[in-house]
């Protein structure tokens, strides 16, 4: 039967790292986040003008394609101008549904 004792290795005494293992890997760590870092931020300044000019061609396009549809900025549900010739007529039939009439 195989037994492995857990407690056994964590009760016993622990091996100090050697200082320049420890220096090294603080060393090790700070280079490693200040390259994240500035390659988060060579990013960020980068694509924050493309996102930029992107979007405001991106309105300047919405903006003359509302204006070719006849959209006015300052009151957009206002109704074009009506035709006089014009007559526009909602046509429907209904009927009333009893209370004891089956579905179709």
């Amino acid at each position: 039967m195989i037994r492995v004792n857990l407690y056994e290795q964590l009760t016993g005494r622990t091996r100090a790292m050697p200082r320049w293992a420890a220096w090294l890997a603080m060393a090790a760590s700070f280079v490693v986040g200040i390259t994240l870092f500035l390659v988060a931020a060579s990013l960020a300044l980068i694509l924050i003008p493309v996102v930029a000019v992107a979007g405001a061609i991106a309105v300047w396009r919405l903006k003359a394609k509302l204006k070719a549809a006849g959209f006015d900025r300052a009151d957009p549900f206002a109704g074009g101008p009506q035709r006089a010739d014009r007559i526009e007529v909602i046509d429907a039939e209904y009927r009333i549904i009893e209370p004891n009439e089956p579905r179709r």
